[in-house]
């Protein structure tokens, strides 16, 4: 599943990237445990195909109420007029439910938090819990199957939901 979790996050960066640097920014946090959590990328500095393909599997814990807070955090380097949005691609139950649901709600002040459940594993009703309402613009469900995170149609569908900029 990491190979096809890395290879969404690539296409979404080339999607992203081809739109003038004016645009968008995109910046990549990897998350796991609280000691391998990281910074790829920042807004300020700008993220490539390179980035993502440099990530490394943590083989631990997910800690989601931090990866939340760090990338409320990094809003601050996004553009005053644009409307940040947050894809949270996830496939595991995060460490603390209760502070991540708390970490959700802040960050919803903020941006529109986009939830990607990938697998069968992915703690779906919680993630239900968590989106703002209408659902369906914050929790996209295409990719129940880690095989479908290639599949163009649905890529496609996903970007053109969160950034209508990319075409």
């Amino acid at each position: 599943g990491w190979a096809q979790s890395k290879k969404l996050a690539e296409v979404l960066v080339e999607a992203f990237s081809a739109v003038k640097e004016a645009d968008i920014k995109v910046s990549l946090l990897e998350f796991s445990s609280r000691r391998k959590t990281k910074w790829i990328t920042h807004l300020t500095t700008g993220t490539t195909k390179t980035d993502v393909e440099g990530m490394a599997w943590f083989r631990s814990g997910t800690a989601t109420d931090q990866a939340l807070g760090m990338a409320q955090a990094e809003l601050v380097y996004g553009r005053p007029d644009a409307t940040p949005v947050v894809m949270v691609i996830t496939d595991g139950k995060p460490n603390s439910a209760r502070r991540t649901e708390q970490a959700s709600r802040r960050l919803q002040q903020k941006a529109k938090v986009v939830w990607i459940p990938i697998g069968r594993r992915a703690p779906i009703r919680l993630i239900n819990r968590m989106a703002a309402t209408p659902k369906r613009d914050h929790v996209y469900r295409g990719f129940y199957d880690f095989r479908l995170l290639t599949n163009k149609n649905l890529v496609n569908n996903l970007i053109g939901t969160t950034c209508p900029a990319v075409k």
